[in-house]
């Protein structure tokens, strides 16, 4: 049996990953109105997306009941995350932004990566006790 949540009505927009992500694409999303047409089409469609992504899946994956599904929503935004940091370094590589900048919005990707990662594993904590439980 797939471990499950009591229902209920859950925020997403009290997590403090989701409330990061969300600063990180306001921060994205204000550079990219700065470029010309063509770098937006191309770079910035793609690193919004990306980036959008991220929140898009926690959202999604915290509306779950299945802890399970949960984890896979998470792992999505973990993928887009690092999806994005590959846009921010094109975008540096094709001088849109500068080095501090990139590093700057990488460093809030990390640490993004790092408190989804941690979201996974105390999901899968708490798989682990609803089966002994069980």
């Amino acid at each position: 049996m797939e471990a499950m949540r009591e229902p209920q009505v859950r925020d997403f927009r009290r997590l403090t990953v989701y409330q990061k992500a969300m600063d990180w694409i306001g921060k994205i999303r204000e550079i990219v109105k700065t470029w010309d047409w063509e770098d937006k089409k191309v770079i910035g469609n793609q690193i919004l997306r990306a980036s959008t992504s991220v929140a898009a899946n926690l959202a999604e994956g915290n509306g779950q009941l299945y802890l399970q599904k949960e984890i896979l929503f998470i792992n999505n935004a973990l993928g887009s995350s690092s999806e994005s940091q590959m846009w921010l370094e094109e975008a540096r590589n094709a001088r849109l932004i500068d080095q501090q900048t990139f590093e700057r919005l990488d460093n809030e990707a990390v640490e993004v990566r790092k408190m989804l990662v941690a979201m996974i594993k105390k999901l899968k904590l708490e798989i682990g006790e609803n089966r002994r439980a069980s």
